[in-house]
């Protein structure tokens, strides 16, 4: 078997994304392969808080949105940095 290369990475994983906050902090325009996408509607909005027993839990605040294209994309932000990640399935 042979080492995996170094650009292979588990299936899944979030990447980090560009998101344009409106003043409530939800999603107003997202950077997707350098296009600018206005977001024309949240569809969904839930929080995740998990692991809490553990030195780094887990806080997320999740929207499903729809872009101005059609196309409909989940994103969370972690609520204890600040960060935005696209969640692949």
């Amino acid at each position: 078997m042979t080492a995996p290369s170094e650009k292979t990475r588990p299936l899944h994983t979030p990447r980090r994304i560009r998101i344009e906050p409106a003043g409530s902090g939800a999603p107003l325009a997202v950077h997707l392969s350098g296009r600018r996408l206005a977001v024309e509607a949240v569809l969904e909005r839930w929080r995740i808080d998990d692991e809490w027993w553990r030195e780094r839990p887990v806080s997320r605040l999740y929207h499903r949105l729809l872009l101005e294209d059609g196309r409909t994309l989940d994103v969370y932000q972690a609520l204890r940095t600040g960060a935005w990640f696209r969640q692949a399935y």
